[in-house]
């Protein structure tokens, strides 16, 4: 997974941002005003607006591997075959069954009438993208499953190479974009959550961790592509101690609530789980890279993959951060916290 992608799987909507451990008289609060309000035709809208972007969510969810990485991959392990003359042994195409998937997504997206404007028009030109590469990627991963190479040594896949890498390159385009609007719109939704937040309160300590979080996500995203970069590693140093300062705010607010028995405090007080793995295995990181360990120089092919894909150990350490946040995120999407 590209790093920078694992963020699809844990945008939050504004219904989730504003759900969860809070302050007890905030929420009695909310709720109170949310009986005596009344349907309206603003509510509706809003409720369009959430249907819709829970959908672009989903289709960066589903992609466990991005069509970005799909075409890396292809470029660094398949090219160089079909380039060559020796007959071809192997072939794989990824991501197949999701095109159709996503462009059907999409589409359904695009029907609902509430505009997202950092999102809409990138998810369109993404679907539009994904039509033009189906029959291409159909065709080939039929050639791929069947082993035809075994039959041809490869010609077909040397004649298709040329259009379908050209499609899969358009699509992975409109993918980035696509990302960076739903990044776009995740940012600001994490940022205005922050920003309301009464300060000093769980609900404000709880809206930090995210927003921070995702900071730091962004700052690590940098950080796995020039592991060796001393500006990278300061930004993620400094964002990863505002991770751990909405940490502390947030243990000690839960500690609180729960000398006076509240109910919020006690489902949410084994969150501290799965935020102290995150930041104790960024700390562990930091101390690594500080120690040289992803100093080695690659050469020959290694050296033109993408960084990610070079040394083992950065795919290491990237994936166990990935998933740490993944799991320190993941857990405020619920409603227990």
């Amino acid at each position: 997974m590209k790093y920078w992608k694992i963020l699809g799987a844990t945008l939050v909507t504004a219904s989730a941002l504003l759900a969860g451990c809070g302050d007890a008289s905030d929420k009695a609060q909310a709720s109170q005003t949310s009986q005596d309000k009344p349907a309206t035709t603003q509510a509706a809208n809003e409720q369009k607006l959430v249907e819709k972007y829970n959908i672009y969510v989903e289709v960066s969810n589903d992609l466990s591997t991005s069509f970005q990485q799909a075409r890396e991959e292809y470029m660094a392990q398949q090219v160089p075959l079909l380039q060559a003359k020796a007959p071809l042994t192997s072939m794989r195409i990824q991501n197949d069954i999701w095109i159709d998937r996503s462009a059907k997504k999409l589409d359904s997206a695009a029907a609902i009438d509430a505009p997202l404007p950092e999102i809409d028009a990138s998810a369109k030109a993404f679907s539009a993208a994904l039509k033009v590469l189906s029959p291409l990627s159909r065709e080939l991963n039929n050639y791929a499953s069947s082993k035809g190479y075994l039959a041809d040594n490869g010609d077909k896949a040397r004649q298709m190479n040329a259009d379908y890498l050209a499609a899969l390159t358009t699509v992975a385009q409109t993918e980035a974009a696509f990302d960076n609007g739903l990044s776009a719109r995740d940012r600001a939704l994490t940022k205005e959550a922050f920003e309301k937040a009464p300060k000093d309160t769980a609900a404000y300590y709880r809206a930090g961790l995210i927003y921070h979080g995702k900071l730091n996500h962004n700052d690590a995203n940098v950080l796995f592509e020039s592991p060796n970069d001393p500006k990278a590693l300061a930004a993620f140093e400094a964002s990863l101690a505002l991770v751990a300062d909405s940490a502390a705010g947030w243990s000690r607010k839960i500690a609180e609530q729960s000398a006076d028995n509240s109910a919020a405090a006690k489902s949410c007080s084994g969150s501290m789980l799965h935020i102290n793995e995150f930041i104790g295995q960024s700390r562990s990181m930091v101390k690594d890279i500080k120690a040289g360990v992803f100093n080695r120089k690659e050469t020959g092919a290694m050296a033109r993959m993408p960084a990610y894909m070079r040394s083992s150990s950065i795919v290491s350490s990237a994936n166990r951060y990935n998933q740490n946040f993944a799991n320190m995120i993941g857990q405020f999407n619920h409603s227990l916290c």
